[in-house]
């Protein structure tokens, strides 16, 4: 069964409710339904858009859906977050585990929101010891069906790489996230865990690889042309995207794989091969 604001248009015998993330009409649904695993992937996404709406989304439709699941039957719930939650800074230990602390950027919602989510999923868990509760941590997806910046960035001719510093990204690739969650719903082990593809590598070693032409430019430089290009509505991404992006969130995912057995197709490499391959 599936809820969103609008149905997908190949369901074939899903059942499907219409509905926002923030109606009160949801407990009725989950209780209609006799949803037993609940996974939650809504978010406003958009990396700068409205702020207002995106906490609306993100935090309070949190807040909700957790209200849903504590007066229906719900034995278990996965909660998709990021690995943007733990933030970036240029101390960020390469890998970042379960243990280290949550730090968000509070000026990129993504990662505030992120963090202030599994501090409500937290709190949820240790009030209601009876829900099942999990809670992934993906790093950067990338797949035919994923709309973010790292996926638009891929599909350009001409790559545009930071320079001083150049920074390892992480990358699974979305069968994988796929296979993830299918494992976190049908598992038993709960708590807080990373999920990824194995290695990294730059913007430029992609862009090599990919045979594309690489322009690297100044971090300096790049926020700023990112800032006017948003401001021109030229882009999505601006200033505050360049800055999250500056420094490496990295994540050591091999709990996940030893609790749940999960092992990935494809690394940061085969993430990014595989993607080109079904763009072309």
């Amino acid at each position: 069964m599936g809820i969103d604001l609008q149905a997908p248009a190949d369901l074939h015998d899903v059942s499907f409710h219409e509905c926002d993330i923030r109606n009160p009409g949801l407990t009725a649904i989950l209780a209609e339904e006799a949803v037993d695993v609940l996974v939650h992937l809504a978010f406003y996404t958009p990396p700068e858009g409205d702020p207002e709406e995106a906490r609306s989304v993100n935090v309070d439709g949190a807040k909700n859906l957790l209200q849903a699941v504590r007066d229906s039957a719900v034995r278990r719930l996965v909660v998709v977050s990021s690995s943007a939650a733990y933030g970036s800074h240029d101390d960020n230990p390469l890998p970042l585990r379960e243990s280290d602390p949550l730090r968000p950027n509070y000026s990129f919602y993504y990662s505030a929101h992120k963090a202030e989510q599994e501090m409500l999923v937290r709190r949820f868990a240790e009030e209601h010891p009876e829900v099942e509760t999990v809670v992934l941590r993906p790093c950067v997806v990338i797949g035919p069906h994923i709309n973010n910046p790292t996926g638009d960035s891929l599909k350009q001719k001409v790559m545009i790489a930071m320079r001083d510093p150049e920074v390892p990204v992480q990358l699974i690739y979305e069968d994988d996230v796929a296979e993830a969650l299918f494992l976190a719903a049908t598992g038993r082990a709960t708590g807080v865990f990373n999920v990824g593809g194995s290695g990294t590598a730059t913007f430029r070693e992609i862009g090599l690889l990919l045979h594309k032409k690489v322009v690297r430019v100044p971090y300096g430089v790049l926020r700023r042309l990112a800032s006017f290009a948003r401001a021109l509505r030229l882009s999505p991404v601006g200033g505050r995207t360049v800055t999250f992006i500056r420094n490496p969130i990295v994540t050591d995912t091999r709990r996940f794989a030893r609790t749940f057995g999960f092992r990935p197709r494809f690394d940061t490499i085969g993430a990014v091969l595989e993607f080109d391959r079904l763009m072309h």
